[in-house]
């Protein structure tokens, strides 16, 4: 290709040289060029090469104290609280502890602190990368080989010890389990216990039958390639759950910054300082993380004192919340999209299209988020590789909604129910707003409200479709920056009940057959199109879900908490391992 296209090559190549482009910009413009994969490799390797094509320097963590810190003194001295408690609020239970079965944001923010992956997303990028358990890494030429090396001294919270034999065994439990997000290995990694090979104690190589510009990305994922403790597996393990899931999804052995010493799902998680900790010790000697149900009472916590973060408040209160000096509002754009969840198997085609224009959508953007999101066309972000902007939006028509109702078979007077989990007034008010709109055209609509941990664990059961609610709220966001792994996990038939998140049942045959084609898609000119193909037929001729916003977010911190840094990857977690109290 670089014989197709000698100027735009030389002209990237000099660029990436000379850093004038991330690696994620080279993959976007390599992709828009229809470069080969080769001359695309070329140049992500050039990114990190200097000029005269030198072997890349392995990447490895910032030297302590290389810029000042906010709250740094002129000589660069933190000044430090004697407080190093750091207390987070939830909205709701978190029934799942498994790190490579739990596909829940809240469970994500929790993972962050007591496990690791082996490399993480760097600050607010989605496509640079930081150690993690991995000190360093590489990958050949290809793209078909990736080497991970760990620090040397790392240890499970069990205390046995996570060499190269321990992060393979996790990775075999993740893929072999099959639970919730093991797309996100799957995808690259059929056979683990052949394409993952141990090199030495500290060494792991990862082996790809194919190149794949986006395996890095994913092992940055905050869902699902965790590291857990094989010999944890082996003690707990039972013959009709040989992976020790069950063990797991109440217990956490991990190799992070922070130890579990009080899990109460329903109520509250404490950590402390794990001593051994293979790297830098963290500021903060505790963290707990509160379940507290209400919005109104988070706020609360928050203006009290008592708390010191939140991710969950209502729009209403953020507004409020920004104008107060005792707090940090912190807005970031992010990739998710959220939506309702229609049951496929108990609404027809014509059902779920006009349940569709009867959704609320300028309200539900202007009254409920208060413009913390926009109207968008689909279940795909318009951050996200692959979106198409000529799909067309819907907005709210209720004649035709009554139309399509009438045609598919529905009469005035019927009922419908819609579920939520309790104590979310968006969702609240969300839901209120819909069931209006139906009363106008003569349907019932009844709400439903359920403890968060019981909608989560409804989401991700093998629950029958029969058995379910016409419409569940829900939202999405992808592992990584990607088109398909945004759509796979909640709309391919392979991934209804507990190994996925598809808990619509949605099911249909096209969409399969082009979601196969966009999981090995080679250029952005076909991920668009077969993006644009997918979403065309979930959104309008067989809809899936009603898809009506894009989500900027905020997290509420106290005023002298340091060092945060949003992602819109990882949304509504932290960044523990760099966070500090100021002292005021």
């Amino acid at each position: 290709m670089a014989e197709r296209y000698p100027e735009h090559y030389l002209t990237l190549l000099l660029k990436a040289r000379a850093g004038r482009l991330t690696r994620r910009q080279v993959l976007r413009w390599g992709l828009r060029l229809g470069l080969s994969t080769p001359a695309i490799m070329s140049l992500l390797a050039a990114c990190a090469q200097p000029e005269g094509g030198a072997a890349p320097t392995p990447t490895s963590a910032p030297a302590a104290g290389a810029s000042p810190a906010p709250g740094a003194t002129s000589t660069g001295e933190r000044r430090l609280s004697e407080n190093r408690e750091f207390v987070i609020l939830f909205s709701g239970g978190v029934p799942d502890l498994d790190p490579q079965s739990a596909y829940d944001n809240q469970a994500s923010a929790l993972f962050l602190a007591c496990y690791e992956m082996l490399i993480r997303l760097k600050g607010e990028s989605t496509f640079d990368y930081e150690p993690m358990l991995a000190r360093e890494w590489s990958h050949n030429d290809e793209l078909t080989e990736f080497t991970f090396k760990l620090a040397p001294n790392a240890k499970f919270h069990d205390g046995t010890p996570c060499d190269a034999n321990a992060v393979k065994a996790s990775f075999v439990r993740f893929r072999r389990m099959e639970r919730g997000p093991y797309n996100v290995i799957s995808r690259f990694v059929d056979n683990p216990e052949e394409q993952i090979e141990v090199v030495d104690p500290t060494t792991v190589v990862f082996k790809t039958p194919k190149p794949e510009p986006l395996f890095l990305a994913a092992i940055a994922s905050e869902y699902g390639p965790l590291v857990v403790s094989p010999a944890a597996m082996e003690q707990h393990k039972t013959a009709d759950d040989p992976y020790a899931h069950e063990w797991f999804a109440q217990n956490i052995v991990g190799t992070g910054p922070y130890r579990v010493v009080e899990a109460l799902p329903q109520e509250r998680f404490v950590f402390e300082r794990f001593p051994d900790y293979h790297s830098e010790p963290p500021f903060f000697d505790r963290i707990i993380a509160r379940v507290v149900v209400e919005d109104a009472t988070r706020r609360q916590l928050m203006e009290s004192g008592e708390a010191h973060g939140c991710a969950y408040i209502h729009p209403e209160d953020l507004l409020a919340m920004k104008d107060n000096p005792a707090f940090q509002v912190i807005e970031y754009d992010t990739t998710e999209v959220d939506w309702i969840r229609m049951n496929y198997v108990k609404l027809n085609a014509k059902a779920r299209q006009g349940f569709a224009y009867a959704w609320p959508y300028q309200e539900v953007i202007e009254q409920v988020l208060r413009g913390y999101g926009k109207p968008i066309n689909g279940p795909i972000a318009d951050t996200v590789i692959g979106y198409d902007p000529s799909i067309p939006t819907y907005t709210t028509d209720l004649e035709k909604a009554k139309q399509l109702l009438t045609e598919a078979g529905i009469k005035e007077g019927d009922t419908f129910t819609y579920l939520f989990a309790s104590g979310d007034a968006t969702d609240s008010a969300m839901a209120q707003l819909f069931q209006a709109n139906l009363a106008q055209i003569g349907i019932n609509l009844e709400l439903q409200q359920m403890d968060r941990a019981a909608v989560i664990e409804l989401n991700y059961g093998d629950t029958p479709p029969e058995e379910r609610p016409h419409f569940t709220s829900s939202g999405w966001w992808p592992d990584y920056n990607d088109s398909w792994n945004q759509m796979y996990p909640n709309f391919h038939s392979d991934s209804v009940g507990s190994k996925g998140s598809n808990s619509s049942f949605y099911q249909n045959p096209e969409v399969d057959k082009l979601m196969d084609q966009l999981k090995v898609a080679k250029t952005e000119d076909e991920i668009r199109e077969l993006t644009g193909k997918i979403v065309k037929i979930m959104t309008w001729d067989d809809p899936a879900a009603i898809f009506y916003g894009q989500i900027t977010r905020a997290t509420v911190l106290a005023k002298d908490i340091r060092g945060f840094i949003p992602n819109g990857i990882y949304i509504a977690s932290y960044n523990f391992h760099q966070m500090w109290r100021e002292a005021m």
